[in-house]
């Protein structure tokens, strides 16, 4: 790939991000001394190089450096690594510590890019990897592009998949994020995320020797109700023998009341007319519902994991037997304040310590 189109796939990026995520991307470029600050400019202390981009809105600071400054394409893909990620699912191995020396060895016969202009490819291929004590992370580029129904125009998406290898816990976790329905063919809408699992597993197994096997996580359910003084079972969602479904939601929960999403779609439905004059709003509504439909029909738990700073606390909700297959999807809740990958490795750290509790009860 071009590095103009390269930029182009970075700067359609930036703008399916939060304004928390777009905030925290300014702040490493002015930490870097990519953006010239106030206080630099004021003290008179700014680098040749630093940007001014002062009277710009906050998307357009962040698309300029990226057009602007090879450092802060640097900073942006090796904060790929670092972020978080709305979906994982985790994994075990039999030998674990062969596929880590397989992983690392991969990693030795390719040679490191100057940015990862040309490791943008349609399906999973070449990945870029990051080494640290902990954590061995491969990361691969997906690409897409696609005409926004809502003014006609182009747009790109840089989309990375992570698997993250957990040294500690031997534990294989993948990570990725929401895809927007404009990107995806109508045939794929209802096993997007399921077909993707599928080829990061057939990846590893081809290329890394590797079968992972599904960590059954349905102890959860009954680790997480003995240990209320850690985390809260916020609601439940199960199948009954019977045929029917329940749900049920525990505690003093008023704050985070769960959309019933039959009434939201005929909410929508009857305010077709006046939606039409809002298309962005209908468009996160639509895209709200698919992430919900995506989801529907599976027995589900959703825990928090409680904070002294109320702001601060983390929650996910364990999908089993998603798509009626023998893995669990974890979908990590939006937080405001907790911006890198600590809430999912927090997760990840809660599941090995009970899972461990668990065997040795056995």
């Amino acid at each position: 790939m071009t590095h103009e189109n390269y930029i182009l796939y970075l700067k359609g990026t930036i703008d399916t991000y939060p304004s928390k995520t777009k905030k925290h991307i300014n702040k490493l470029f002015t930490d870097a001394d990519i953006v010239k600050n106030t206080s630099q400019l004021s003290l008179g202390n700014v680098s040749e190089s630093a940007i001014d981009v002062k009277d710009l809105e906050l998307t357009e600071k962040i698309k300029t450096c990226l057009a602007q400054n090879k450092e802060a394409i640097k900073l942006f893909e090796e904060w790929e690594f670092t972020k978080d990620y709305k979906y994982s699912v985790v994994f075990t191995c039999e030998n674990f510590q062969q596929l880590l020396n397989n992983a690392q060895s991969l990693a030795k016969t390719m040679q490191s890019p100057s940015d990862e202009s040309a490791m943008m490819f349609e399906y999973l291929k070449t990945p870029i990897t990051f080494d640290s004590d902990g954590l061995f992370i491969l990361k691969f580029n997906l690409k897409f592009a696609a005409i926004d129904p809502l003014n006609e125009n182009e747009i790109f998406l840089k989309y990375p998949v992570l698997i993250v290898l957990h040294k500690e816990s031997e534990l294989i976790e993948l990570r990725f994020d929401v895809l927007k329905r404009v990107f995806i063919p109508d045939k794929k809408e209802q096993s997007v995320y399921s077909d993707l699992i599928d080829d990061i597993i057939r990846y590893v197994y081809e290329n890394l020797n590797t079968d992972l096997v599904p960590l059954d996580l349905d102890y959860l359910v009954s680790e997480v109700k003995q240990d209320s003084h850690e985390t809260r079972v916020m609601a439940e969602y199960r199948k009954l023998p019977s045929g029917g479904n329940a749900q049920l939601e525990v505690g003093n929960n008023q704050e985070y009341v769960l959309p019933i999403i039959g009434e939201l779609k005929e909410l929508i439905k009857k305010h077709q007319t006046e939606l039409e004059q809002a298309p962005i709003l209908k468009e996160a509504l639509e895209q709200f519902i698919f992430e919900n439909d995506e989801l529907s029909d599976y027995s589900w738990i959703e825990l928090m994991w409680e904070n002294e700073i109320k702001t601060r606390s983390i929650r996910a909700k364990f999908i089993f037997n998603y798509r009626n297959k023998s893995y669990c999807l974890i979908q990590h809740y939006f937080n405001n304040v907790l911006i890198g990958m600590e809430r999912m490795n927090h997760v990840i750290d809660y599941i090995n310590a009970h899972r461990n509790i668990t065997a040795n009860e056995d």
